[in-house]
């Protein structure tokens, strides 16, 4: 599968109702120390949990990001967007752009490398059914990783290319500034789109549909990465 189709998105939301709260809890802190954030492309971290990292750092968190695509024009975009997330090490795996849907045994070795060495508690990643063949690459390729070695952590999937049913919202009002910083680094892909834009429209939207005096909020799938892995296995 390419991209989403509509039987999975509806198999999606079967199966993940039982994950979900009729009031969406704010979670103020990350429980965990190590993060890791899984970027298909340079500038998908910024884009879908930048505000979140950056409040972990803060807060005096630890975070690595791993970047699974390489592209020459966002090398030094990427430094500077890393440098205001607060990363502290940062993993380029280099497969190109487009690539990944093909290449998920590959890029699950390379999970399991980062995985085994890091020891995160916490794993961000693109949400199984963002409507990306890349983004959805890595969800297929975390399942393969996981077969091959469980890491036992929690799972925060984002969204970038659509929205998702959440189960947990992060207030980033108090970083969205920061968060804005880091999305307008990469200079060569806001130059075509308005990614702040879409950022400040959906952290709005989620802002609004909480209350609680929120003014810019992220949102996340939750679960356990033996969760989410089932999850994968019954939905893709």
């Amino acid at each position: 599968m390419k991209y989403s189709n509509y039987r999975s998105i509806f198999r999606m939301y079967e199966y993940i109702q039982p994950f979900l709260k009729y009031s969406t809890p704010v979670e103020e802190l990350l429980p965990g120390n190590n993060v890791l954030v899984i970027a298909p492309h340079q500038d998908d971290e910024s884009i879908g949990c930048g505000g979140t990292i950056i409040k972990h750092v803060k807060n005096g968190g630890h975070l690595e990001i791993v970047f699974c695509t390489s592209d020459n024009d966002r090398a030094s975009e990427t430094a500077e967007a890393a440098k205001i997330l607060g990363s502290s090490v940062n993993h380029f795996l280099q497969f190109e752009v487009g690539t990944l849907h093909s290449m998920e045994s590959a890029l699950a070795s390379r999970f399991n490398k980062v995985f085994e060495k890091y020891l995160p508690d916490i794993i961000f990643l693109p949400f199984m059914l963002d409507n990306h063949a890349d983004h959805i690459a890595i969800s297929r390729a975390f399942a393969v990783a996981y077969k091959k070695n469980p890491t036992d952590c929690l799972i925060y999937a984002y969204p970038v290319w659509g929205t998702l049913m959440p189960n947990v919202i992060s207030d980033i009002s108090g970083v969205w500034e920061d968060k804005k910083k880091a999305v307008e680094c990469y200079k060569s892909q806001t130059a075509t789109r308005d990614y702040v834009k879409m950022c400040s429209s959906i952290a709005q939207f989620w802002a609004v549909v909480k209350g609680k005096n929120i003014e810019y909020a992220e949102t996340f799938f939750k679960a356990t990465s033996k969760e989410y892995v089932s999850l994968i296995k019954r939905v893709l």
